[in-house]
């Protein structure tokens, strides 16, 4: 054989071996990812809620929390609006008593009205003060419903109807206040009712023993 066809023959086969080591580089690189899509996927992290988001919920319960002492706020005030106007009237309407009654008892049991109502009454005004709360003044307001209702009656007459209007009222706001201080909120009403009731109890029960003297 000539010995150029063999060097011919030889780097042909070279020439070859060396295309497909190229190609099948270039197929493994392909398939490879690189470090920077790796690094990427491991890094990624997890999505993260925005400032709106987190601030929301904080939002909501500041607002609840808000809404809830206005309310508490709104139902102690009317709590002490109805105990004040109770009292202005009763001490109206016990002066109104104390001058024109007939009996001695009678009279005395609206002395008795008129100092222990005054003193719950400060009581009322003093805490609706502490919690910045404005009550109406009805006194003028009740003392002249009360006058155009007992100012015809004289005599045992007005004590009759004097001792069943107050009977009437103080079972009313015992009836109320108890319910009342079942949905209170606030601590200081409820020890507030609490301290008045027993008050109001006695004067409706002293009220009911007078007036059966007074039908007797």
């Amino acid at each position: 054989m000539n010995p150029l066809q063999n060097f011919k023959g030889a780097g042909g086969l070279l020439i070859l071996v060396v295309v497909l080591a190229t190609f099948v580089g270039c197929s493994t690189s392909r398939q490879q990812p690189s470090p920077e899509s790796s690094n990427a996927a491991v890094v990624t992290p997890a999505a993260q809620p925005t400032i709106a988001e987190s601030a929301k919920p904080k939002h909501v319960a500041k607002h609840a929390t808000e809404s809830t002492e206005v309310s508490t706020d709104s139902s102690s005030a009317a709590i002490l609006n109805q105990i004040h106007q109770a009292d202005q009237k009763e001490i109206a309407l016990a002066n109104m008593a104390a001058g024109k009654a007939s009996s001695a008892e009678v009279q005395n049991y609206a002395k008795q009205l008129v100092d222990d109502h005054t003193s719950a009454d400060h009581e009322v005004l003093a805490m609706a003060q502490t919690m910045n709360l404005h009550l109406r003044d009805t006194s003028s307001k009740e003392g002249r419903h009360g006058s155009a209702k007992l100012n015809s009656a004289t005599g045992p007459q007005f004590d009759r109807e004097f001792l069943q209007e107050t009977s009437a009222d103080h079972d009313k706001l015992i009836r109320e206040l108890k319910q009342e201080r079942e949905d209170a909120s606030n601590d200081d009403i409820e020890a507030l009712i609490d301290k008045i009731l027993p008050i109001l109890e006695q004067h409706q029960q002293l009220a009911q023993i007078l007036l059966k003297k007074e039908q007797a």
